[in-house]
């Protein structure tokens, strides 16, 4: 599907600023989720994903009918860096900020989020985006900073087109990551890291989870383990110790479905959730992940992972969210309700959401 809408404006055309304060904002996105609540659906506040410029452009219209559709209540999207205008911008990260616009023209959908740490300027641990990050956080203007690459693999469509530039191996405790968790930590702001579970990886998480107390920590992807013989650590005992040990430790839901698998190692089932069957993978809960998703329940959150290299993105989100959907079947009413919403609105606003439900 390919939206037939007018596209609307070109986002990047000029710089701007937020025009609604967080008050306001609160207030219309207060109403939307509790307009779902009302039909009986549980809303999903998605706090994962990417947004290209171009795919705003195609489909933001038809997107925001299929989150109607869905019960997707909010988008946090990521942007990226805006074209280069001329040599001037050579060599310097170039703010986008055509989030900030897409939240301007349709406030009750999506969440001002700052640019992702994606770009080669992040990625080759220069100083010229980080230092623009934490310029655009301390102005207020945004709830959620992310998603930020550190350990990244190649995903399956990367390697078929035999990509390297997202194999990315950035320390957590580099200089730049030092100065994202005290950015975090001195403003209040959450953001969405991007860290494969390797062995090293962890210790480096505890790390900083530990020197950064009041930093809050996002991890992408929970339970997404594509080479299993260096990742022998993370295991329902290891997030059972993080999750109590870290009170500034989430984890995100954008995972796998049902026995997917990872084309970059002998197609491995690259989501560890499921529960294994002589075939593959079936359509429930290990009983171990289960029991953290319900009693940790307050520490998850959803996202659908959008991005570049996707399908179109109305076709993409009913997919993202069926999978969201069967894996909140499988929990209690409380563990629905926080996932689905709760954990987010607290996490954007920093206060707790009321709407008559058992905690």
């Amino acid at each position: 599907m390919v939206a037939s809408d007018d596209p609307g404006p070109a986002w990047h055309k000029e710089a701007t600023t937020l025009k609604y304060d967080r008050a306001a904002l609160e207030q219309r996105r207060r109403a939307r989720i509790q307009g779902f609540l009302d039909r009986g659906v549980i809303p999903l506040i998605d706090l994962e994903s990417s947004l290209p410029e171009r795919d705003a452009n195609i489909y933001l219209v038809a997107a925001m009918r299929r989150m109607d559709e869905l019960g997707v209540a909010l988008i946090a999207f990521d942007g990226y860096q805006r074209p280069r205008a001329g040599k001037k911008d050579e060599g310097d990260y170039r703010w986008g900020d055509y989030i900030i616009q897409i939240v301007n023209a349709f406030p009750d959908h999506f969440i001002p989020t700052t640019n992702g740490g994606t770009s080669k300027n992040w990625l080759e641990q220069k100083d010229s985006f980080i230092g623009q990050l934490e310029q655009q956080v301390k102005t207020g203007q945004y709830p959620i900073m992310g998603e930020f690459d550190f350990r990244h693999y190649l995903s399956s469509h990367q390697c078929r087109e035999w990509r390297q530039d997202r194999d990315s191996d950035i320390p957590l405790t580099s200089a730049n990551g030092q100065r994202l968790f005290r950015l975090s930590e001195q403003t209040g702001v959450p953001f969405v890291i991007h860290l494969e579970p390797e062995d090293r990886a962890l210790a480096d998480l505890e790390t900083m989870l530990a020197k950064y107390p009041k930093a809050r920590v996002i991890v992408a992807h929970f339970g997404q383990l594509r080479f299993p013989q260096r990742q022998r650590r993370f295991t329902p005992e290891l997030v059972r110790h993080l999750l109590t040990t870290y009170p500034n430790l989430y984890y995100d839901l954008s995972t796998g479905y049902p026995g997917r698998r990872y084309q970059c190692n002998n197609n491995v089932l690259d989501t560890v959730l499921w529960d294994d069957t002589l075939l593959g993978q079936s359509d429930r809960l290990k009983p171990a992940y289960k029991a953290i998703l319900t009693e940790f329940s307050q520490r998850f959150v959803a996202g659908t992972d959008y991005g570049g290299g996707r399908k179109p993105l109305p076709d993409f989100l009913p997919e993202r969210v069926a999978n969201l959907r069967l894996i909140l079947s499988q929990l209690p009413e409380a563990a629905r309700y926080n996932i689905g919403y709760r954990n987010a609105w607290a996490l954007l606003t920093g206060k707790a959401w009321s709407d008559g439900k058992s905690d």
